[in-house]
């Protein structure tokens, strides 16, 4: 059967790259639906309108959306047995019931939200179809089918200012959808579309993961369960990992380095990234020769390709390719009231979610001591410092009030000076 990628010409703001060029588990959307959809058998097209479309059944797929290997193999087979069930009549697209899972990370850029039959669904662009009119948009066409879903939740403690329960609960499920409309969703496809993609990757290669439980114990150097769960990670070629770092749940690339003491946590690494000694990184993915500073804190972070991060803690950001957070250096991530707003399509918008960081553009400078508010984006090639009117610019004179210098037999003259 052919499966048609749509293309939808769309493009991410702050990036200006075309939505098929944005990174996902650090591969471009467009390469990572075209494995997906290889793997189950699909015949992949590129299309650019609807007319090219001329062989039926078939799966129209819109290219931002991002989807998990087991959502699309579920919508697959229950639309197969929709249509021999129907005598071969009806178009189907893909569903969503409105749970914790499309309701955690910024909703408002979910799928568009309907009502069927009394159920809460949110849908998606990928279409089943069987036949079809050119002359009308497909959503008029085709009847939602809602792909079920098991959902499992990690709770943890947070304090009541962040959320009024107490605990923050991360969904979880190899079942997920989310359109690549803004930057936020970026990081839910990342955070949210992890588990699927590591299934995928698990299948793929299942020999090494067949050896993981030996590769674990000869790591911890112990028979001890509880030692063993701190060694639980996939690495490439060529990684240099210390004795004491503690990784649980990940995937790292080849020639990557990480310090002693470092911590990780459901994260993806890139080749050749490097992180430093007493980092933490909780739900991250860093691309390639991408750099974390020691006694780092990093949750629900994406960064591209060779990005550096020095902020000593950032949570729900979108990091671009090259771009530098300087140490003391910020995204604040929680708005106190309503949710967190945004700017789509050149409108402030909320978000729908109080807990979200900001957005760098590729190549953009966040200099010391620079904070940005929660939901702004820096645009590709911006540099914000701090104010240089204080900079010492000639060392023989011309010293702000606030530096002594106290060599060169200068000290009278500097104890003077603090007097006056």
């Amino acid at each position: 059967m052919l499966a048609y990628l749509l293309q939808t010409g769309r493009t991410i703001s702050p990036f200006g790259e075309p939505v098929g060029q944005t990174k996902v588990h650090n591969l471009p959307l467009q390469d990572y639906q075209r494995q997906v959809l290889q793997r189950l058998g699909l015949q992949v097209e590129f299309a650019s309108d609807l007319r090219q479309i001329q062989q039926f059944p078939c799966l129209v797929v819109e290219d931002d959306l991002y989807f998990t290997y087991r959502a699309m193999a579920r919508f697959l087979r229950l639309a197969k047995a929709q249509h021999e069930g129907s005598l071969g009549q009806g178009n189907f697209c893909a569903a969503l019931s409105a749970s914790e899972l499309t309701e955690q990370f910024a909703p408002a850029f979910q799928g568009e939200p309907i009502d069927c039959a009394g159920r809460a669904l949110r849908k998606y662009g990928c279409y089943y179809l069987r036949c079809f009119d050119k002359r009308l948009p497909l959503p008029q066409q085709s009847q939602p089918l809602c792909v079920p879903y098991r959902l499992r939740r990690i709770r943890v403690r947070a304090n009541r200012y962040f959320e009024p329960s107490g605990r923050f609960s991360l969904p979880i499920s190899q079942v997920f959808m989310v359109p690549i409309r803004h930057w936020s969703s970026l990081l839910s496809a990342n955070v949210l579309g992890m588990p699927g993609f590591v299934s995928l990757l698990l299948g793929d290669r299942w020999p090494t993961a067949l050896l993981l439980p030996l590769r674990m114990i000869w790591r911890s150097g112990s028979f001890r369960p509880s030692r063993w769960l701190g060694k639980s990670y996939l690495a490439g070629r060529r990684c240099r990992i210390a004795a004491s770092a503690h990784l649980e749940a990940s995937l790292l690339g080849d020639r990557v380095r990480i310090g002693p003491n470092a911590v990780l946590r459901g994260c993806i690494v890139g080749d050749e990234a490097e992180i430093g000694p007493g980092a933490v990184l909780e739900g991250c993915t860093l691309g390639a020769r991408a750099t974390v500073n020691g006694n780092v804190l990093l949750r629900c972070c994406v960064a591209d390709d060779e990005a550096s991060i020095g902020s000593f803690f950032s949570q729900f950001t979108l990091i671009g390719r090259g771009a530098v957070m300087c140490p003391d250096s910020g995204m604040f991530d929680f708005q106190l009231k309503g949710s967190v707003r945004v700017i789509h399509n050149a409108q402030s918008v909320p978000s729908g979610s109080r807990l979200l960081g900001g957005c760098l553009g590729h190549r953009a400078f966040l200099g010391p001591h620079a904070r940005v508010l929660c939901g702004q984006e820096i645009p590709n090639d911006c540099i914000l410092v701090e104010s240089p009117r204080e900079l010492i610019r000639n060392v023989h004179g011309g010293l702000p009030d606030r530096i002594v210098r106290l060599d060169e037999g200068r000290r009278e003259a500097a104890r003077m000076r603090r007097a006056s």
